[in-house]
């Protein structure tokens, strides 16, 4: 397995983290937080499963630059959203939204530098 599928795996399973954690840390009765976190989950595991079994490495980085946002938006959603006041939300929101930064911005530098095969010539 190459290391741009590896990591979008890896997204897709930040993804659950995210989807679950309202419930784990306690703060889904601030639906904001808890809405938040659903959707954003929801959109990472899908969209990580989808980039690690494309096989067009077009899809897979479009995928990968949807999964940069998303990791951004995670970053400051808890500050445009107005639930700071949850810290467990906020700190969940901004490692996550970090680590998928870290990990998609990976796999779009693993993309652009993947060895290219190329068949021999037949004359």
């Amino acid at each position: 397995m190459n290391t741009q599928r590896t990591l979008s795996w890896l997204v897709a399973i930040v993804g659950l983290w995210e989807l679950i954690a309202a419930f784990v840390l306690g703060y889904s009765t601030t639906s904001t937080a808890m809405w938040n976190a659903v959707i954003i989950g929801l959109a990472l595991i899908i969209l990580g499963i989808w980039a690690a079994v494309s096989k067009a490495e077009t899809t897979d980085k479009t995928l990968d630059w949807i999964n940069l946002i998303l990791g951004v938006w995670l970053i400051i959603s808890p500050f445009l959203l107005g639930y700071t006041a949850v810290a467990a939300a906020v700190w969940n929101d901004v490692i996550v939204g970090l680590v998928v930064v870290v990990l998609t911005a990976w796999g779009v530098y693993a993309i652009g530098h993947q060895p290219h095969i190329t068949s021999p010539k037949t004359t």
